[in-house]
């Protein structure tokens, strides 16, 4: 079995201390391939040099040192390098356009597989709901991080196929397999961030107490796209004032975009009086390794469609942190409740009251109204997680047994080396499936495309000419051969090689047509192999334009 991994490096620009989420677990995917996967070979389609580049420092930097175990493919000829790659590994849900190409390779091809990080958006939107437009079949995959993810990718599915049916008649299904495999984490590394040792120096470049109870709130710090902080300030203040314990929460991360700062702290003013609130932005420097050893409870409140998965919980039960975050998305699976830490319950209005959500964002195509449309109205409980919060806050034994529970469940449930077997047997699974498949055409016979916005120019526009090339037509060679290499020779005048045959190719083709006199098309035609004949048609094109050749048109 041979997997390709498709690969594109990730745009630079990201201002200093803001982590792009994507790249970051597209990067972390491709270390851990590289230290765990157990392919002979590393085979890339990159879709530019650059991004191969990046690939080979990646494989380099995560122990492959012998390149020849890197091996990248031209992107822009899958008829020659794509036939012997069993399955196609795309980390994004951009996959459409390999089930096209696919179409260009014989039977049974290879299998499509892709990863959706988040649904909200409608890029992510229109790229997950046209894959019911593309050939895809029951080979396929796109991996959900969690279960809430895969539901939402099924109901957009059943919602694109409600329309083609409403219009079109029949019962179509998207055939592509959904299968749940979570992100991953290097547990090592969170093992040596949360070291003892490590404890007392971080919560002194706090300034925190030893008897302060410290909750790490990790990520992005916006109301907009990853958190309202309301729910949690109240449920906070609450808990330290029926406690009568020190709470201090740490909100670490950065803000996005940075005018949301000012907004925070002015809300962690009003209604933090006893709580102590800290925001601490990830380049600080005091806190080159995070805050997870000086920490006491991790707690994220997210509210946001936005989220899919949620890496910082699991990252926080790896550190042996108990974890409060919401029965949301993909936290939801992240822990068990009572045991790693707490679920607090979260609320949504009935489906109806979205549609309005729906149209504002589709007529003033604006993706925050989205976003924040669908928060300001989901709500978390803020009793629950105050009760949570006093649990730990007042029980240090507790908060280790919490702890250590989810550290046992990160180490077996997501760490890398479990995560990047999970990905190859389904790679495997996929390849032996399409393999025993008898092929099953997608696309109509004759199909004049490659894919519906690529279709087939003479086809497209035939109209367009006062007649085309027909088979009986003649061909006679009106020009000396110095004539012809004085135009052959101009680079203006073979511009598309590609699609021709090379120059001298070109040279003896003329010739062949010189000694036959005056051939039909179909003469000079029938004389390549079947799969050249299209390409010498073009030739002949070439030499019309270029005055080498007359034709004289006869009837059928």
């Amino acid at each position: 079995m041979t997997v390709c991994i498709q690969y594109t490096k990730s745009a630079a620009g990201q201002a200093e201390g803001e982590i792009f989420g994507l790249d970051v677990a597209v990067n972390n995917f491709l270390a851990a391939y590289f230290r765990y996967g157990k392919p002979e070979k590393f085979v890339c389609r990159p879709t530019d040099i650059p991004s191969f580049e990046h690939f080979k420092a990646l494989a380099h930097a995560n122990g492959i040192r012998d390149d020849s175990r890197i091996v990248g493919i031209d992107p822009r000829h899958p008829k020659h390098n794509l036939g012997g790659i069993s399955c196609i590994f795309r980390p994004d849900p951009l996959i459409g356009d390999l089930m096209w190409r696919r179409q260009q390779i014989p039977a049974p091809g290879f299998s499509v597989c892709g990863l959706v990080h988040t649904m909200s958006g409608e890029r992510i939107a229109r790229a997950v709901g046209e894959l019911c437009l593309t050939p895809c079949d029951g080979n396929d995959a796109l991996i959900c991080p969690s279960e809430a993810i895969r539901d939402v990718v099924k109901k957009l599915w059943e919602i694109q196929a409600e329309y083609l049916n409403f219009h079109f008649g029949g019962q179509y299904k998207c055939p592509i397999q959904t299968p749940v495999i979570p992100l991953g984490i290097d547990t090592d590394k969170f093992l040596k961030l949360s070291l003892p040792t490590k404890r007392l120096p971080q919560r002194q470049a706090l300034g925190a107490a030893e008897d302060e109870v410290v909750l790490l709130f990790v990520g992005r710090l916006s109301f907009a796209t990853k958190a309202h902080p309301l729910a949690l300030f109240m449920a906070a203040e609450r808990a330290a004032q029926r406690t009568q314990k020190k709470i201090r929460l740490v909100m670490f991360g950065y803000f996005k975009p940075k005018d949301m700062e000012p907004h925070f702290r002015a809300l962690a003013a009003d209604i933090c009086k006893t709580v102590k609130v800290d925001f601490v932005t990830n380049d600080d420097p005091r806190f080159p390794e995070g805050l997870w050893a000086g920490a006491d409870a991790f707690i994220s409140l997210s509210d946001n469609i936005q989220e899919s998965f949620g890496l910082t919980p699991v990252e926080a039960m790896a550190c042996g942190l108990p974890v409060i975050i919401t029965d949301w998305n993909g936290y939801k699976g992240a822990i068990r409740n009572g045991r790693d830490g707490f679920l607090i319950p979260i609320v949504a209005p009935q489906p109806s009251a979205g549609m309005g959500i729906a149209e504002a964002y589709y007529n003033e195509e604006n993706y925050g109204i989205s976003l924040m449309g669908a928060s300001q109205s989901t709500a978390v409980d803020i009793e629950e997680c105050a009760k949570a919060i006093e649990a730990l806050a007042s029980d240090g034994d507790k908060r280790r047994s919490l702890g250590f529970s989810g550290r046992q469940r990160a180490l077996g449930m997501f760490d890398w080396k479990n995560i990047i077997k999970s990905y190859e047997d389904l790679w495997k699974a996929l390849a032996e499936k399409r393999a025993a498949t008898p092929p099953k055409p997608q696309l109509p016979p004759g199909w004049q495309a490659v894919h519906p916005a690529y279709p087939n120019p003479f086809e497209m526009f035939r109209s367009f000419p006062s007649s085309v090339i027909a088979p009986q037509d003649i061909v006679r060679v009106v020009m000396s051969k110095e004539e012809i290499a004085g135009i052959i020779k101009h680079e203006m005048n073979y511009f598309v090689p590609s699609l021709l045959v090379p120059k001298d190719a070109m040279l003896e083709l003329v010739e062949i047509i010189r000694r036959a006199g005056t051939p039909s098309v179909y003469d000079i035609t029938i004389a390549f192999p079947d799969g050249e004949q299209d390409r010498i048609l073009r030739c002949i094109g070439w030499l019309l334009k270029h005055g080498v050749c007359a034709l004289e048109h006869k009837a059928a």
